[in-house]
């Protein structure tokens, strides 16, 4: 299988796909001069259509996918929505992702299908449940069969006691992406003979129709004050990152992925054969252990609008603060300006939805402002939706879907997934 493929996420086939904007008004005002990102963002959002999924009598995705879990040492939050490309030309969401935990672990799994290939979706779904499910039993195993993992991790890490438990989990996380993939050739068996998948691509679907990255995280709760255990494994593009939202700077950020690049601008790398060797996925593998209090993995729909990670995750994290996706302590402050802005939706409602952006409360674009932003997070409370007496929803799963579903960004168009495992409440 050519584990490369053209572009990552639904890249329509040419531009009679997108939406028509005139070149020169979106760039340039009467004064012949630039438009901001949000005047841009203005003009644009009335030009994307709203299309129901077509159904081709093969395997359909919601318009999104929600979820949310109370364990006795944090909250996982999950969100997909399908993106405006997608909803502009009636196709599927290629995103989805799985989460699984017991009272020992968190585990969440993150993968996004190829849009150059028709099954993705398909792959994206059964390597997601299939390898949340596996490292839900196997880590079970673990725990049960070795009380001692717990107490290893929490030893120096240059020990064998800290190694030899590091390892036994980071080889679970490794064999999720093997289990992934099997889930693939399992589902290709079952549907190579279906008379409405070979109608649809005029052909037997093969393996590279379900071809799909994969980001796979487990993180341990830790005694002692060691803080967490994280073992991850990133293939293909995307971002996994840990926030410790009580340090200053950049050491309140660490990434614990890397984003594969393909042979062109904008290629990606997927699983494989290739990529699930043993030496392969060795490479693709981070474990951390320390006080981050906020694991995140994202497909690149929301990466790519929170670029470069080193610096702009604290912006996503502030964005979900602000929002009321995770918890801002507001106080009664009587709101301050600016105020949250509000887009056409892309729905079938065109409903405005209310939404506040840090960015909107830094001096710039920049990283550097960014950063001063990040050093006032505890007072940003007057600023955000509860203080304007705005709710995205009753339930943190739905906020973050509808904060998905609604963020503005200039270029953006993919379908957005993020996961959230949020242990800030719980120290």
């Amino acid at each position: 299988m050519n584990e490369y493929s053209e572009t990552n996420g639904e890249q329509p086939e040419s531009n009679e796909q997108l939406p028509k904007t005139s070149g020169e008004s979106e760039n340039k005002t009467d004064e012949n001069k630039p438009l901001s990102d949000r005047e841009v963002m203005e003009h644009t959002a009335n030009i994307w259509k709203y299309t129901e999924i077509i159904d081709d009598g093969t395997e359909m995705h919601g318009e999104f996918h929600e979820k949310f879990s109370k364990t006795a040492f944090g909250n996982i939050i999950g969100a997909r929505v399908r993106g405006k490309a997608h909803k502009h030309n009636g196709t599927n969401c290629d995103d989805y992702f799985e989460t699984a935990f017991t009272k020992d672990f968190a585990a969440a799994v993150v993968c996004d299908g190829a849009g150059s290939q028709r099954l993705s979706r398909i792959g994206s779904r059964v390597s997601a449940e299939n390898a949340a499910g596996y490292l839900k039993t196997k880590l079970s195993e673990l725990f049960s069969k070795d009380a001692s993992i717990k107490d290893r991790l929490c030893a120096d890490i240059s020990s064998e006691e800290f190694m030899s438990a590091c390892g036994s989990i980071a080889l679970l996380v490794q064999n999720s992406a093997k289990e992934a993939l099997k889930a693939q050739n399992d589902e290709l068996l079952r549907l190579e003979n279906d008379e409405s998948y070979l109608n649809v691509l005029g052909r037997k679907p093969v393996i590279s129709d379900m071809s799909t990255t994969f980001l796979a995280a487990v993180v341990v709760p830790l005694d002692g004050g060691k803080g967490r255990f994280t073992a991850c494994v990133q293939i293909g593009d995307g971002c996994i990152c840990a926030l410790d939202t009580k340090e200053s700077g950049e050491r309140s950020v660490k990434l614990l992925g890397e984003a594969d690049s393909g042979k062109f601008s904008s290629e990606t790398v997927f699983l494989s054969q290739n990529t699930v060797s043993d030496a392969a996925i060795a490479s693709k593998t981070r474990v951390s252990r320390g006080n981050s209090d906020i694991i995140m993995l994202m497909t690149d729909g929301v990466a790519d609008d929170y670029f470069p990670a080193a610096t702009m995750m604290q912006r996503l994290y502030i964005d979900l603060c602000l929002n009321g996706i995770l918890p801002m302590s507001v106080g009664g402050e009587t709101p301050k300006s600016p105020a949250p802005i509000s887009y056409p939706a892309v729905s079938a409602e065109r409903q405005s939805v209310a939404l506040q952006y840090a960015k909107q409360l830094a001096e710039d674009s920049s990283p550097e402002s960014m950063k001063a932003l990040w050093e006032k997070r505890d007072m940003l409370g007057a600023y955000s939706l509860e203080a304007y007496g705005v709710s995205l929803g009753e339930k943190p799963e739905e906020r973050l879907r509808v904060w998905l579903d609604n963020y503005n960004e200039r270029t953006s168009f993919d379908d957005r997934t993020l996961v959230i495992i949020d242990f800030k409440d719980f120290n």
